[in-house]
């Protein structure tokens, strides 16, 4: 009842018209009330077009009231300001009170759009965003506005999550808001100081892209403004925004098979970097029941073809590697290394990713790799125990036998390319402690478990070696243990006295 007064009041001219402070002041209060109401699923089922109706005329009437107040700042008395600000309080609860007769509601997301309302949501964004920007530049000539302008963010946010809200599945309202907010409006609001104005407007990009064969997505691969709003929204998934919308409308693209043309555009400063935090996250975690919903047909699965992408640049790449686990300095070669990490890890996804794990060219690429490293740079079996500072060679020749690791699972076509490469002799001189590539050892072994399984050729290799010699170091000598060959050519652990280290 009380709804029903004031918006009389207010759109049609009651007695009270002539108090508008007082009008959309109470009315607030009201729209307060319902906000609490409409979060229960039998309250939301009430909403009918002739609500949406009235919804609409009291937002045109409210943007109205300021635009007329707003002309110019400078006239406003007191009782202006006061209205100003009760009246954009009042608009924010309406978008509100709308979004949150929408959740999990498809009818009343359909009602909206039949009334009309979408197109005041979106005309309600620009014009507040204007109210803002005008607010702002005369700050200084009139401070009293400077309280306009984070009731103006209240509201943009309010209207960008409801757009969002209307975004989901629905490609009518998708191509709509599209058409009115890209590209001009789009880079604007992410550009914007607020967070949360840039995390919605990364999740109606989402929205709009994050599936097969979207008119939007190939719009923004094609122009170079969309190629700009990628890179900003790659940036916004760092510190200090971190946002949430911004890493889902990455994984989205990653997902519609976009990844390389990501890439591409990001390649060359440290946004490839976050680019591929984002993949590697993606491919460590389980999906998550709320990611399979966002996603829908894409069941949020990254498309092996990205992984096909990485082994041929990293095979392209592959004396990056090289030199970087020889000692030579090659700053560029941080990516390929990123590269190698995520490889490693997909190969081990058996089930998920076979065109990678039999990837025969691929395979050999990584055993000459591993051959060439060790001829240049022989791994030594009396590795100092001081703790080491990861850099750019950091746990390069762990990752190079994981991924021979993974690829011989169950593979003899795979076991047998490794022997006549030479790679299993590879394998066995890795078998040490190495601080720079933790737990090497334990991957040598797991590797030569793979590598001998059901494989006799290989076995024979194992049968075949031989003691070459005898080699007792200094540690050794400090912790009182000496090696000697004793009968039958058998080596012997002795305990002897200890040697005191020199001062």
């Amino acid at each position: 009842k009380q709804w029903y007064q004031r918006r009389v009041a207010i759109t049609a001219g009651g007695p009270n018209a002539a108090k508008p402070y007082v009008e959309w002041n109470d009315l607030s209060r009201v729209l307060t009330d319902l906000l609490k109401w409409a979060r229960s699923p039998e309250s939301r089922e009430k909403f009918d077009e002739v609500m949406y109706d009235s919804l609409k005329s009291l937002l045109k009437a409210a943007n109205n009231d300021v635009k007329n107040k707003v002309e110019n700042l400078s006239k406003l008395t007191q009782r202006d300001v006061d209205t100003v600000t009760v009246t954009i309080i009042a608009t924010a609860n309406i978008i509100r009170l709308l979004r949150n007769s929408v959740i999990n509601l498809p009818r009343n997301q359909f009602l909206q759009v039949k009334t009309g309302l979408l197109d005041c949501i979106l005309d309600s964004v620009y014009f507040y965003h204007d109210v803002g920007t005008k607010c702002h530049r005369v700050k200084h000539k009139i401070p009293y506005v400077l309280t306009y302008t984070p009731l103006c963010i209240e509201v943009i946010r309010a209207a960008l999550q409801l757009t969002s809200n209307l975004c989901v599945g629905n490609h009518a309202v998708q191509g709509a808001v599209w058409a009115r907010l890209y590209p001009g409006m789009f880079n604007t609001l992410l550009n914007s100081i607020d967070k949360q104005v840039k995390n919605y407007v990364c999740a109606i990009l989402f929205h709009c892209t994050a599936w097969n064969g979207s008119a939007a997505l190939e719009e923004m691969m094609n122009g170079e403004e969309g190629k700009q709003m990628i890179r900003q929204c790659i940036g916004l998934i760092q510190p200090p925004n971190s946002l949430d919308w911004a890493q889902l409308f990455v994984e989205g693209l990653i997902c519609v098979e976009r990844f390389t043309c990501v890439f591409e555009i990001c390649k060359d400063d440290n946004l490839v970097f976050t680019l591929l935090e984002v993949l590697s996250e993606k491919v460590k975690s389980a999906p998550s029941a709320t990611k399979k919903q966002l996603f829908g047909e894409l069941e949020s699965a990254v498309p092996v073809t990205t992984f096909l992408f990485l082994a041929k640049l990293f095979a392209k790449n592959r004396q990056h590697i090289i030199d970087l686990a020889t000692g030579v300095n090659v700053p560029e070669g941080e990516v390929t290394v990123r590269i190698l990490h995520i490889l490693a890890k997909v190969t081990g996804l058996f089930e998920h990713y076979t065109r990678i794990t039999n990837n025969t060219p691929f395979l050999e690429c990584v055993v000459k790799i591993l051959n060439e490293i060790n001829t240049k740079k022989p791994i030594r079996f009396d590795q100092p125990k001081e703790e080491v500072t990861p850099d750019g060679s950091f746990a390069i020749r762990r990752e190079l036998i994981r991924v021979i690791t993974n690829m011989c699972s169950k593979n003899k076509a795979h076991q047998d390319k490794v022997r006549l490469l030479g790679g299993v002799h590879t394998v066995l001189n890795h078998c040490v402690v190495d601080q720079q590539n933790p737990y090497l050892q334990q991957w040598c072994i797991v590797a030569l478990r793979m590598l001998m399984d059901d494989n006799q050729e290989n076995q024979d290799i194992i049968r075949g070696l031989q003691n070459q010699n005898i080699e007792n170091n200094e540690a050794m000598k400090q912790l009182g243990i000496e090696v000697a060959k004793m009968d039958g050519d058998k080596p012997r652990v002795a305990v002897v006295h200890p040697t005191e280290p020199e001062n």
